[in-house]
């Protein structure tokens, strides 16, 4: 019953589907014993009496019952399907929902296959055991019972014989259904599984290209291996429990034949016998599906409970890394300053420790350093899309998650070096994604001053060629220059540049760099830069190494300081110089 209350949780309003659902299979189930109970007078009477008259009306009745039955079983599912139904959308919303409101950090720390396929396969799984497991739930239960009435009221020994039959198998098939402990690990073992082979196939271009071997991708190749071993041992575990069951079958068909020969040669009525006989004959296939059910309720009971357990533990790890915003819609000015924050991508190993520093408004700021020293990060906490393990980030002098998400978001724009466009969608779709109330006007404008239109008439549709396989293909500079329309037409008050020009020739570079100083006035940028060259005339430099800033001035100060920054400058120009000889 526990797992129906915490299925039925998420749907209160489906509890009446469950009920009916109950009601119509029990139902059917009842009429079913009936039937059966029919039959068996029907043939006791033609064995023992010879009374063929009302053989035909009866069967045509028998045949009724059936077909009523299955009517009511069809029902029965079809309730348990609607609310399976409704139970596969509310565990899709509240994913959808929690991955909406879960901060960067999470995708982060989690591969997107994975996250998919926990979602995908175990809301399935849910729905599966709603969809079933209700209806065979409950015909597992009566009908065994109401079987061993029946056989009982027939015979005693037949009964006896029975319950033992019954009691081994359900026992074989426990063994074979696998211990609960091994279910959960199969599914999680299934879902690393699936996760691991959608990130190898992303990455197939890679691998083409350097012929890696899969035994290259350690832990793709590790899960094949234990997926592997993990169902092997299952599979050497059921050999002898299937043999027995295959056994135990044989045994139920014969053996009630030796005991009706016994009987009748003890003084039994053979017509009698043989009119039982026969009916258990027919009997066998009910008896058998019902233990089928009975080893499918249990493990759609463990998988439902498993499922569920992995997506809520999902769903809570989303809302750990969720993020709480506050209601100020007015941002008084767009200075940016950080006191003594510290952050960490999984909690435990610090990225930035205690660092504060003050960014003013309407000054343009870079970001140099070595690869893994933070600038990155610290551009991400600017963001406000990444929680903080300690301290504050203000920006017009209020703590960033004092304001309304919608107002940081509509203030506070970034480029990244690799942007990402939605395929399916045009790419003027694309752009307009970044303020949905613009004017087509703008738009345009937006993608003429991101170059744009200078790759754009290779298209058909122009700006509304759709992106991706069934439409068009957009290289690396195209895909940024989009993205870097976006930030156009968005216009936001603090912008984040993480070399957005990097995949642009030359010429589009110079073009693009000025048309960025037009977008920049008054605003506050940072900009994460790579190439030193790009910031010389920026108001101040930021060097970040291990977490902190090192330095800060212009270009100008921190080359006279001949410290740090000078040393990259001077490496830089030295790798610029460098030539294939």
């Amino acid at each position: 019953m526990k797992i129906y209350k915490k299925l039925f949780s998420y749907i209160p309003d489906k509890k009446i589907n469950g009920v009916l659902s109950v009601i119509f299979t029990a139902l059917g189930c009842l009429i079913q014993f009936y039937a059966y109970y029919l039959i068996w007078q029907i043939i006791e009477s033609v064995f023992t009496k010879g009374n063929f008259l009302d053989v035909k009306s009866s069967a045509s009745f028998v045949l009724n019952l059936f077909i009523v039955q299955a009517i009511l079983y069809i029902v029965g599912t079809w309730m348990s399907h609607l609310a399976a139904f409704s139970l596969e959308t509310r565990l899709r919303e509240k994913g959808i929902k929690n991955l909406v409101n879960a901060s960067n950090t999470f995708f982060d720390t989690h591969q997107s296959g994975e996250v998919r396929k926990i979602i995908d396969n175990n809301v399935e799984q849910t729905h599966m055991s709603v969809a079933h497991l209700i209806p065979d739930h409950t015909a597992a239960i009566i009908t065994p019972i109401l079987l061993l009435i029946l056989v009982f009221n027939i015979d005693l020994y037949l009964g006896i014989f029975f319950v033992i039959i019954v009691l081994i198998s359900m026992f074989l098939l426990y063994k074979m259904s696998g211990e609960k402990d091994f279910t959960i690990a199969y599914m999680k073992k299934s879902d690393e599984l699936n996760g691991q082979a959608v990130e190898y196939v992303r990455g197939l271009p890679v691998v083409k290209i350097f012929n890696a071997p899969l035994i290259g991708f350690k832990k793709l190749y590790r899960t094949i291996n234990d997926y592997r071993d993990m169902v092997y041992e299952y599979s050497m575990s059921c050999r002898l429990p299937f043999v027995s069951f295959q056994w135990v079958l044989n045994i139920f068909i014969i053996t009630p034949i030796f005991i009706a020969i016994y009987m009748v040669k003890n003084g039994a009525d053979p017509y009698l016998w043989s009119a039982k006989i026969l009916f258990f004959t027919l009997f066998m296939g009910l008896f058998f599906s019902d233990l089928m059910k009975i080893m499918y309720v249990g493990l759609y009971n463990v998988e439902a409970n498993t499922a569920v357990d992995n997506l809520e533990s999902l769903f809570d790890e989303m809302k750990d890394n969720a993020i709480t915003y506050g209601n100020d819609e007015f941002i008084e000015n767009y200075s940016i300053e950080f006191k003594n924050v510290s952050f960490s991508y999984d909690k435990k190993t610090k990225v930035i420790d205690n660092l504060s520093f003050k960014l003013d408004q309407g000054k343009v700021y870079a970001l140099v350093g070595p690869s893994g020293g933070g600038k990155s990060t610290i551009a991400k906490l600017i963001s406000s899309l990444y929680p903080i393990d300690s301290g504050e980030i203000l920006i017009g002098n209020k703590n960033i998650y004092s304001y309304r998400r919608e107002t940081l978001m509509d203030n506070i724009g970034m480029v990244y070096q690799n942007p990402k466009l939605f395929q399916g969608i045009s790419i003027f779709e694309n752009v307009k994604l970044a303020k949905k109330d613009a004017s087509d006007k703008e738009v345009y404008e937006a993608l003429r001053l991101s170059k744009c239109d200078q790759f754009i008439d290779k298209f058909e549709d122009g700006y509304d060629s759709i992106i991706g396989a069934s439409g068009v293909n957009l290289s690396g500079g195209e895909i940024q220059r989009v993205s870097i329309a976006r930030i156009f037409l968005k216009d936001p008050k603090v912008i984040i540049l993480d070399e957005a020009s990097a995949a642009a020739d030359p010429e589009n570079e110079y073009e693009l760099q000025q048309a960025f100083k037009s977008l920049m006035e008054g605003k506050t940028v940072i900009m994460i830069a790579h190439r030193l060259s790009s910031i010389r005339g920026v108001d101040e430099i930021l060097v970040v190494e291990d977490g902190n800033i090192i330095e800060r001035g212009s270009h100008d100060y921190l080359m006279e300081k001949e410290a740090r920054y000078k040393q990259f400058v001077d490496l830089y120009d030295e790798a610029n110089q460098w030539r294939i000889s």
